[in-house]
């Protein structure tokens, strides 16, 4: 397969059909890239998708579990910054219930992604997914989405992975908040231990597939 841009699938949850934007065998689920797509939106926003799917978008965290119901599904985060792209792979992902549980395969040290991935694997397997105005994260003393803007399988407010990331990961932060603010509240886009310290994330892409690759 060579797709390449927007075209209608045929999964069996969607008999008559799902409009996805595909790359090779991927169908991307999030892009980001110029900022131009506000990602500070409600739970029934990130439910049901936003934006436009020749630019950026999330496609629907109710797709996203639809499609992953069935058979084994991989992940893969790419992430763009200055000093190029960062790109991570899990070999099983879905989102299952009603506030779309994160279930991704834990990476191992000395796997090609661990270093990379295990923000992901290390701190949002198993949560729930958060926005401003449906608070599914663990922390007790702040609504994380509120605070870090975006929707994500946020766990708590601070804290990524080790004693150097001030910040959890969230790929749905403000897109154009200031790059050199590392303190607790930053409201960027973050994906912590993959960057630099501070580097700014210029573009990002998740993408999910029933693939062999």
């Amino acid at each position: 397969m060579s797709r390449l841009g927007v075209y209608t699938i045929y999964p069996p949850q969607y008999p008559n059909g799902l409009t996805v934007y595909c790359r090779g065998q991927w169908i991307v689920i999030q892009n980001r890239k110029r900022g131009s797509v506000n990602f500070t939106r409600s739970w029934a926003e990130y439910r049901d998708g936003f934006g436009d799917l020749t630019g950026e978008f999330w496609l629907g965290n109710e797709v996203v579990r639809q499609l992953t119901s069935e058979g084994t599904w991989k992940l893969q985060i790419i992430v763009e910054e200055a000093k190029g792209l960062k790109r991570i792979t899990w070999t099983q992902f879905k989102i299952t219930g009603d506030n779309y549980t994160l279930h991704v395969d834990p990476l191992q040290p000395g796997d090609l992604h661990y270093s990379k991935g295990k923000s992901l694997t290390d701190v949002s397997l198993g949560q729930p997914f958060s926005t401003y105005d449906r608070n599914n994260d663990a922390d007790g003393n702040a609504n994380c989405a509120a605070q870090l803007k975006g929707g994500w399988w946020f766990k708590t407010c601070t804290g990524g992975v080790g004693n150097v990331d001030l910040v959890p990961t969230n790929l749905n932060g403000e897109y154009s908040y200031p790059v050199n603010y590392t303190g607790q509240d930053y409201r960027g886009m973050r994906w912590a231990g993959a960057l630099e310290f501070g580097d700014q994330i210029l573009s990002c892409r998740i993408a999910i597939c029933t693939c062999t690759v």
